[in-house]
């Protein structure tokens, strides 16, 4: 029976299955799957399935370009690729087991530019299954730096927008229907420039694949619920400054007159 070639770049969530009832070059069962890339990006790749090697092999040069090895849990890589064609070898860790099945899932992975006037990323949150969480990571590319809230789609979700040591700059979950509905009571985050990581975390009880869009506004964090500036730590130094100069010059004029 043949099996289609899937194309990457015209899809955002490819899922690659199969049994290894073949062999590897070591020995060990594996299958081989072959799929091409009709435009640059970069990719995730994650095995569902433990103790689960992959080599992500560009075809033209042999050389493989990716490889993630599981071991009680998923793992998962990211890639970047060109065009062309591509070939996964699926392989177990253990090269005496039987033959098996497996499941590889293929998604893009966004890289967004966000300035001083937000970000905006469009995505579909997949059901879990076979292993898989239906974690999705991407790539967040600071230029401008500020202070912005966040805008999240998918009910029940979590996010977290982390920097390239692990640090966490940004978080928050759509679990509370009313907080994402009042702008004013939405955490507001001071990102500097910078590259990101954006994790999301669908649900465990999505049933279907659910388009999602998520934005990051910009907040003027001087700006309240009652439409009233707050005044900052400059503005009131200059306004008090203002103040006693006015009233030392209205003391000197009426010094000046009664003389």
């Amino acid at each position: 029976m043949s099996v289609s070639i899937p194309n990457l770049s015209q899809t955002a969530f490819s899922q690659l299955k199969g049994t290894t009832t073949k062999l590897a070059p070591n020995g060990s069962p594996a299958d081989f799957r072959t799929f091409t890339v009709s435009k640059p990006g970069e990719f995730n790749f994650k095995i569902n399935n433990s103790f689960t090697n992959v080599d992500i092999v560009d075809t033209n040069t042999n050389k493989v370009v990716a490889n993630l090895k599981s071991q009680q849990d998923a793992a998962d890589v990211s890639a970047r690729l060109g065009p062309g064609t591509y070939r996964a070898m699926i392989s177990q860790a253990n090269r005496s087991a039987g033959p098996r099945e497996y499941s590889l899932d293929v998604s893009e992975k966004q890289n967004v530019l966000m300035t001083a006037g937000g970000a905006v990323m469009s995505g579909t949150a997949q059901p879990p299954g076979n292993g898989d969480t239906g974690i999705q990571k991407h790539t967040i590319n600071v230029v401008q730096g500020g202070s912005f809230t966040a805008n999240f789609s998918l009910p029940n979700s979590r996010w977290a927008m982390m920097g390239k040591e692990g640090n966490v700059v940004a978080s928050s979950d759509t679990s509370n229907p009313d907080a994402q509905a009042d702008f004013f009571k939405k955490p507001t985050y001071k990102i500097d420039p910078g590259e990101y990581q954006l994790v999301i975390i669908p649900p465990s009880s999505l049933k279907s694949p659910t388009p999602f869009q998520f934005n990051f506004v910009p907040r003027d964090t001087t700006v309240q619920a009652s439409g009233t500036t707050q005044e900052s730590a400059i503005s009131k130094t200059l306004r008090e400054r203002e103040v006693r100069l006015k009233q030392w010059a209205s003391e000197a004029s009426t010094t000046s007159t009664s003389a």
